[in-house]
């Protein structure tokens, strides 16, 4: 988030390869929303490769847009032939492996060879490329200080609407200038990656903000200077290297490589991610690569580099990362005679309301190019009636505490982009205050956890299991 929200975020508790595309998932962008949203992201990208009987036909289960490596064989090289049948659409045989990223629904079947040596056999697939997952996330922090039961009664709350959960690490530099990063400690990490499990909370999404000591996750990241950019990409490399390992232990989906850093994301920087996806990807191939961009940085992918043609990092992602901080309405709510519905809301997404700016079509419009979809890595509002007017503002909201905006936000985001035919998945912010997504030590729900309490249950596959 930017600087006006995530600045006051204080103390312990104050708290995306390109794949080919087709015609016809471009056709699916449209200026309203196509569907209900059917299911959460896959996992097919780490899963492990079937092992059907010699006569039964195993199902991938493939989904369009997932991002699929699936080894074959343990040997690196053995050799692939397609015996009968056709790959899915942006399917193909890579080495010992499936890769690609799905195109296109519908029905697949075909047999591969495997090859190593004078051993030879067969694998038969059948099934059918399903319709795009989605994630839906609460976001929660791990900083240095913040006694981890909290964390702890943080999961319990996330448990509790069957939701999935981003875990953000914080990665410390003693200066906007400085190269010097001191992530978390590995053994603090785990344990909460344990507390997910005991409490069977899915963590999806990793994401490491770089924070300083003074100002912790208030640290406004437009402003991270490295010094030397040389410096910054050998030991950032390092870091996501070490991250991904993180994410493939515990199957975590998605890596976020960078988080509102203008700075580090410009285009002139494209060759040096290159390399670090390159060497990430080396490292955990499982892993889905993502980055949460700013509004600001949408915006020049989508107005001056890619119809220029100029070479971008978001084009070595899988999935576009985009917190997704947007004024939806300037209307300050009034509870006492409620003057703000979800369908304006849901307008506000594609330009009506606070704003004129299409966020959603724009969103879609740069997935369409990319041929990647869209993580809304965070969105959310802090419970005051002129929160949702202040979303942009450069001062926070002072109104009244009110939760029902949040509820309001909550529903059109399930109405807007998580209909959006690009859309994998949402991670709501946050946990803590001034956001206070739950109340942890009391059992009452709020209102806006009630609403995606009852869509999970509704659409289950909005927190689906890992497969």
């Amino acid at each position: 988030m930017e600087v006006s929200r995530r600045g006051l975020l204080l103390g312990g508790l104050g708290v995306v390869a390109l794949g080919a595309g087709s015609a016809a998932a471009a056709s699916m962008i449209t200026s309203g929303a196509p569907q209900q949203p059917p299911a959460s992201p896959s996992n097919s990208a780490s899963g492990a490769s079937p092992s059907p009987s010699a006569n039964t036909p195993a199902d991938l289960d493939l989904h369009v847009w997932d991002t699929v490596r699936r080894p074959l064989s343990k040997n690196d090289d053995a050799t692939l032939t397609l015996l009968d049948g056709a790959l899915p659409a942006g399917l193909s045989l890579a080495g010992s492996a499936l890769a690609g990223r799905l195109t296109t629904p519908g029905p697949y079947a075909f047999t591969i060879e495997v090859r190593h040596g004078d051993d030879r056999r067969r694998r038969r697939f059948a099934g059918t490329v399903g319709d795009i997952k989605r994630d839906l996330s609460i976001s929660l922090s791990l900083d240095d200080k913040t006694p981890l039961s909290v964390t702890a009664r943080e999961l319990d709350r996330i448990a509790r609407l069957g939701a999935h959960a981003t875990l953000v690490v914080l990665c410390y530099i003693p200066d906007a200038t400085s190269t010097t990063f001191n992530r978390v400690s590995d053994d603090r990490i785990r344990k909460v990656f344990a507390l997910a499990e005991d409490r069977g909370v899915r963590i999806t999404l990793l994401k490491p903000h770089i924070a300083t000591e003074e100002d912790g996750d208030g640290f406004y990241r437009a402003n991270y200077a490295p010094a030397s950019v040389e410096g910054f990409f050998t030991r950032w490399t390092e870091q996501m290297v070490h991250f991904a390992g993180l994410c493939a232990d515990n199957g975590v989906e998605y890596l976020s490589l960078a988080c509102e850093q203008p700075g580090q994301t410009d285009a002139a920087q494209y060759a040096k991610w290159v390399d670090l996806a390159k060497t990430v990807r080396a490292a955990e191939p499982g892993v889905k690569l993502t980055a949460a961009f700013t509004t600001l940085e949408l915006y020049l992918l989508h107005t001056y580099w890619l119809p220029q043609g100029t070479p971008h990092m978001a084009q070595l992602l899988d999935v576009f990362g985009i917190n997704s901080w947007i004024r939806l309405t300037d209307k300050v709510y009034t509870p006492s005679a409620p003057n703000i519905t979800v369908d304006e809301l849901v307008d506000g997404w594609r330009g009506a309301g606070g704003r004129t700016d299409d966020h959603l079509g724009k969103l879609e419009d740069v997935c369409a190019q990319l041929r990647i979809p869209f993580l809304i890595t965070e969105v959310g509002v802090q419970p005051r009636v002129d929160g949702l007017a202040q979303q942009e503002g450069s001062t926070p909201p002072t109104g009244a505490p009110n939760h029902d905006v949040q509820a309001l936000l909550y529903r059109s985001v399930l109405a807007a982009p998580l209909r959006s035919s690009w859309c994998t998945g949402a991670s709501i912010w946050h946990m803590r205050a001034p956001f206070a997504f739950g109340d942890v030590y009391h059992d009452t729900l709020f209102a806006g956890e009630k609403v995606l309490r009852d869509a999970i249950a509704k659409t289950p596959s909005l927190a689906a299991p890992a497969t």
